[in-house]
């Protein structure tokens, strides 16, 4: 079977999903507007080398991420174009190796463009690569990491010294970048999926030794010990050589900026490694976003959410392909990629979604190898193990999908008090009917369709409607509690240079981007406990972490001057009525109709003073 892709078609995929529509949501707290504002203050005051946060240190990551943001910010601007178009572009070229490299293992270049398709459009990855957060930029860097050492190792293997040598130089420069994107992880990653890589390769060759002797009646059994021998050196000569170029190559990248890093702030590295490293692996449920042994399992369900719908044809084709033999090694190579990692991060006590990212690709080669094994037997496209779970499918989103659109928008607000969606929104019910629709559409075609390569692609096209219609249907009441452009626009007025600003922990990064602002004090400062209390803040930096039932003590340290507080509407009037702030002279709301009780929706600006 031939597939054949239209590439120019691809193309406009990626441009519309990652490149036109990224900046039609507004940047959410407190994570994207975090990723923004520290290459603002870079830009700002002219220091690559610290990364601050509101003024304040701020020790969690490296600076490689920071430098690419902020190169996009100094070119389009401090919006959320800006602040995602590095992400998107590193998912685009991870996307790019992916082709490359599954074009390399298979020898088919169309297993490679659809390879590529399949991981632009998994959930995870179109997420994780319209958000602007260090997670794809990371993972291009890891994902560059392992693919350039398997064309080393092959370089190596086929006694091509200088393609080996300059694929070194690459994985150790990749290694270098994604280190100084978010540290230690660069290299436990690719360890983890290359060197089980190696041992099961050993594995494999002795068992055939074996099979080789039995088979061949051979009884000499000092002739199959010899074999082993060579094929345990041959492993460890490989394991033990060809690390060490590609960590000369990493240290080379990273030292410059570890030196300068060292010199300015002494007390980084350790924070670093030991915070931000240590405590998180090994925290237990005292570590950051605790989560139990199965949480990536579940994250895996909805991050690769419609290749297990084909799983049935996907895992015959896996059987098909096999692992065993020096031929199938690329397979065995993409399992322990994905593998190792995966099982790797999941011993860790603190997790988010987007920590197992770099697996995908490895993923996404897998599922366009398996599929296309699967059809190279059935060029009539007569498939039962693709169709049969298509048609479940198709069947279920038929009746499921309009059900669903009536419960949000007529069952919950009519019976449950539930308000997903707003009177003015009904627009956005509309976009997702026909988003489902679509998806309908192309399932139904994917499903008739006879030809291989069109079935392939209309199951790859339906989920593109849906991944569009993300871009705006998102509720504005998630925009009232994490998007807070539209509401510090609003308050722009009441904002001189010298009012004195009150922030709570969460959204003191939109506040500080918006504003221009480095001096906020903070009411529940988390991230930057750190970098307002440690040995080398200045008095005046310390001060800015402000207890809640010290705002009295600041209004008489301004004497004359305004002094105004951002909090979550629930959380001020929580503290409100427990009489912890001063009186307000005014309180302007995000949400207009919000009651004043601890239940009250999105941001609330009061002025004390």
């Amino acid at each position: 079977m031939k597939l054949k892709f239209n590439i120019p078609a691809a193309l406009l995929i990626f441009v519309v999903l990652y490149v036109l529509l990224i900046g039609v949501r507004p940047l959410f707290s407190p994570d994207e507007a975090r990723y923004v504002e520290i290459p603002r203050e870079m830009l700002a005051d002219h220091d690559f080398v610290t990364p601050r946060l509101n003024g304040a240190r701020y020790f969690e990551k490296p600076v490689m991420g920071y430098w690419l943001i902020a190169g996009a910010v100094r070119v389009f601007g401090e919006n959320a174009f800006a602040g995602r178009f590095m992400p998107a572009m590193s998912t685009g070229l991870a996307a790019l190796i992916v082709l490359l490299l599954a074009a390399k293992m298979t020898g088919k270049c169309e297993i490679g463009l659809y390879a590529a398709g399949v991981f632009l459009l998994m959930p995870l990855v179109f997420i994780v690569g319209t958000t602007c957060t260090l997670d794809a930029i990371f993972s291009l860097f890891v994902t560059a990491t392992v693919a350039s050492f398997y064309f080393a190792v092959d370089g190596y293997l086929e006694k091509k010294l200088l393609n080996c040598v300059l694929w070194l130089l690459a994985t150790g420069a990749a290694a270098g970048c994604a280190f100084l994107t978010k540290g230690f992880l660069a290299f436990a990653l690719p360890v983890m999926a290359v060197l089980p890589w190696f041992m099961w390769n050993f594995i494999d060759a002795v068992l055939e030794q074996r099979r080789t002797a039995s088979s061949s009646g051979q009884s000499d059994a000092a002739e199959c010990k010899k074999g082993i021998a060579a094929e345990l050196k041959k492993c460890l000569k490989t394991i033990f050589t060809l690390p060490w170029l590609p960590f000369v190559a990493s240290l080379i990248v990273i030292a410059p900026w570890a030196i300068l890093i060292h010199r300015a702030q002494p007390d980084y590295w350790r924070y670093f490694v030991i915070e931000e490293h240590f405590a998180r692996f090994f925290g237990g449920a005292e570590a950051e976003h605790p989560h139990g042994p199965f949480f990536f399992v579940l994250t895996l369900l909805w991050g690769a959410a419609e290749w297990f719908l084909l799983a049935p044809a996907i895992g015959y084709g896996f059987g098909k392909i096999g692992v065993r033999g020096e031929k199938n090694s690329w397979f065995r190579f993409l399992i322990c990629w994905f593998a190792g990692p995966f099982l790797f991060l999941s011993a860790s006590s603190g997790k988010l979604p987007t920590y197992i990212l770099p697996c995908f690709p490895a993923l996404a080669i897998m599922i366009s190898a398996g599929l296309f094994r699967y059809f190279e037997e059935r060029p009539d496209g007569k498939g039962r193990l693709f169709n049969v779970p298509l048609m479940v499918f198709a069947a279920a989103g038929v009746i499921a999908g309009p059900v669903a659109l009536i419960v949000i928008h007529y069952v919950l607000p009519k019976y449950f008090d539930i308000a997903l969606y707003s009177k003015g929104e009904t627009w956005k019910i509309f976009i997702l009917f026909n988003a489902l629709v679509l998806i309908l559409f192309f399932a139904f075609a994917a499903f008739t369709e006879k030809k291989p390569s069109r079935k392939l692609s209309y199951f790859l096209s339906a989920v593109i409607p849906a991944f569009i219609a993300s871009f705006f249907v998102v509720p504005q009441s998630i925009y009232d509690a994490r998007g807070m452009d539209e509401f510090l626009e609003e308050c722009r007025d009441e904002i001189t240079p010298d009012t004195v600003i009150i922030a709570h922990g969460s959204n003191l990064h939109a506040i500080s981007l918006a504003y221009h602002r480095t001096d906020l004090y903070v009411i529940f400062p988390g991230e930057l406990t750190y970098g307002l209390s440690c040995k080398e803040a200045e008095e005046k930096d310390r001060k800015r972490n402000l207890p809640y039932n010290q705002v009295q003590r600041l209004m008489n340290e301004n004497p004359g001057k305004k002094v105004v507080m951002f909090f979550p509407a629930d959380r001020y009037f929580e503290h409100h009525e427990s009489i912890v702030y001063p009186p307000a002279i005014s309180v302007k709301k995000s949400i207009p109709d919000d009651p004043e009780n601890k239940h009250a929706d999105g941001q609330v600006l009061v002025r004390f003073q």
